[in-house]
């Protein structure tokens, strides 16, 4: 009986371990996610006149925009809020950037590197309180 019970208060112990390193693990920065995410968003080449926005229900609701060639990109939202059908964009690989025109002309650029570095900010003062 008292086996079973140290086996028992062991077993306890290392699950509580466990869902600490795990909590833990969870709340930290994460920074290798976030270069990887950059990485991996740099690593994207488009360009074309967007013909379409939609919200693709398939893909966890991921906004996407399509162009005249029918290839269709996911973006993040806050950029594809300020994309219009009839505007063009260039992402070029290797960049963090992704060239809004309207009209010929650029109107905004959109820079990965910034953008995780504010979700590393959020997720960090978020943690903090």
């Amino acid at each position: 009986m008292i086996k079973k019970r140290n086996v028992l208060k062991l077993l306890l112990f290392v699950i509580l371990l466990t869902a600490m390193a795990f909590w833990a693990n969870y709340l930290s920065g994460n920074e290798a996610f976030y270069k990887r995410a950059l990485e991996n968003s740099k690593e994207e080449s488009y360009s074309g006149i967007v013909i379409e926005k939609y919200i693709d229900s398939s893909q966890h609701c991921t906004p996407m925009i399509k162009f005249t060639s029918n290839s269709s990109n996911a973006v993040i939202n806050s950029f594809w809020d300020e994309v219009e059908v009839g505007d063009s964009i260039v992402k070029v690989k290797g960049q963090p950037n992704i060239y809004l025109y309207k009209n010929n002309q650029l109107k905004q650029v959109f820079d990965y590197n910034v953008y995780y570095q504010n979700l590393k900010a959020r997720k960090s003062n978020i943690n903090k309180k």
